[in-house]
């Protein structure tokens, strides 16, 4: 017997579906509005508190020099180097390397992958000493992303609460730019769902600034025929360049450039912690299997992740199922996806909330909203203690989750949150 959510907000009775197993995982119903507000309390005086020991004490990560050590750490002295009018360096492994050495007194080395835009983005933030910069960057960014789960639930409740999960923490403590990946993500699938398909093309575009999160998305708006979004996006992106090219000089894309089969020269020599990566590639590589064959895995992965958005976006105009399987499928494409990458899948998780709170929740769709947010930053704790990478299987639980619903594989549902407060 299905069980169906009343106008009272209140859900009918279901005779036939009352064990443990349907009431704890298959409804969920443990997961109640009340719960989700205590752990979000208890999640923002974490962050506070983990935030002033990271900034304040000395750690782990503090150098003998008292350098923090965290990846911002790059991303300021990219910035510093804009300023200084010698971007390039931070494309020169060995000089950026001694520059690393000299400041913490360590052998520790951070790279820097991204491409000329985001050097230029950082710009602004190297005008301040290291740590304030860090907390600018990481506030600014996240509050980036809050507007943006604003914009797509309508209710700041909801989008403080999508900020609290542990992905967020991740985020933050390493100082990374997932946040920002992430609303400028959220802002292209919320413009394709009000039909603003250039503002769309223009967040895709300056997503550009981390080019594996965008690989399918160019065939998902071929799929469904957007070419204004498209045509968006490219110019965008043109532009995007070419001011950096004004800003930085040309000299720094060829740099970029040649620095770019390091990466791959990193993760085919093992360089790499994998038990931090979330992709396909890096999960095999832990498992002790080699670069080519790996490769091999990560390949077929993208194919048929390329599938999956392609009849999504071509036969469901159900936002929810488009981006969550555009956003996890992305992840399980790209052997570049790190654990903070996680954060992406914020956005089909604000989008199914709105969904399932206006119209109820498919079976399991609670339970694995809560398993995509509980466990996001705990891939690599586990992967580490345990030695088994699971970090894949959210992303492709996500997927499994938006193509039900995109393809209508589902139709039971379970109750939404009662209570919650709206605006």
């Amino acid at each position: 017997m299905n069980t169906d959510i009343q106008e009272t907000g209140q859900i009918e009775p279901s005779h036939g579906r009352s064990g443990l197993w349907d009431r704890a995982v298959r409804r969920a119903e443990w997961l109640t509005w009340d719960r989700i507000r205590i752990a979000c309390v208890f999640s923002a005086i974490g962050m506070v508190l983990g935030l002033a020991y990271l900034l304040l004490l000395p750690n782990a990560q503090t150098s003998p020099t008292g350098l923090l050590i965290m990846d911002y750490l790059a991303y300021w002295l990219a910035g510093q180097q804009a300023l200084n009018g010698t971007p390039g360096v931070v494309y020169d492994t060995f000089v950026f390397l001694e520059m690393q050495r000299t400041m913490s007194g360590t052998e520790d080395f951070l790279t820097f992958f991204y491409p000329p835009p985001f050097q230029m983005m950082l710009m602004p933030f190297a005008l301040l000493p290291y740590k304030a910069a860090f907390v600018v960057f990481a506030a600014t960014t996240t509050v980036f992303l809050a507007f943006v789960c604003r914009l797509i639930t309508g209710n700041w409740v909801w989008a403080i609460c999508l900020i609290l999960i542990p992905a967020s923490f991740n985020n933050v403590f390493h100082g990374q730019n997932a946040a920002l990946t992430a609303a400028l993500f959220g802002l292209f699938a919320l413009g394709i769902d009000r039909g603003k398909y250039w503002w769309a093309g223009i967040a895709l575009g300056l997503l550009t600034i981390k080019p594996q999160l965008g690989i399918l998305a160019p065939f998902a708006l071929i799929a469904c025929w957007n070419w204004r979004a498209f045509a968006g996006a490219s110019a965008t992106a043109l532009v995007l360049a070419g001011l950096s090219v004004l800003v930085l000089g040309s000299n720094v894309w060829v740099l970029f450039w040649t620095q770019a089969p390091l990466a791959t020269d990193i993760m085919n020599a093992g360089n790499i912690d994998w038990a931090k990566m979330v992709s396909v590639y890096s999960s095999v590589r832990q498992l002790g299997v080699g670069h080519s064959a790996a490769m091999g895995v990560q390949a077929l992965t993208g194919i048929a992740m390329l599938v999956c958005v392609w009849l999504v976006w071509s036969r469901s105009a159900d936002t929810f199922a488009r981006t969550a399987v555009l956003a996890a499928g992305t992840l399980l494409s790209t052997p570049y996806a790190h654990s903070y990458d996680v954060l992406v899948l914020v956005v089909p998780c604000a989008f199914l909330i709105v969904t399932g709170t206006a119209k109820g929740f498919l079976d399991y769709e609670k339970a694995g909203l809560a398993i995509v947010i509980g466990l996001a930053a705990s891939t690599a704790s586990i992967a580490i203690l345990s030695g088994v990478p699971i970090a894949p299987l959210l992303p492709a639980l996500m997927v499994w989750m938006g193509m039900r619903r995109g393809l209508g594989g589902a139709s039971v549902k379970s109750p939404a949150y009662a209570g919650v407060p709206g605006g």
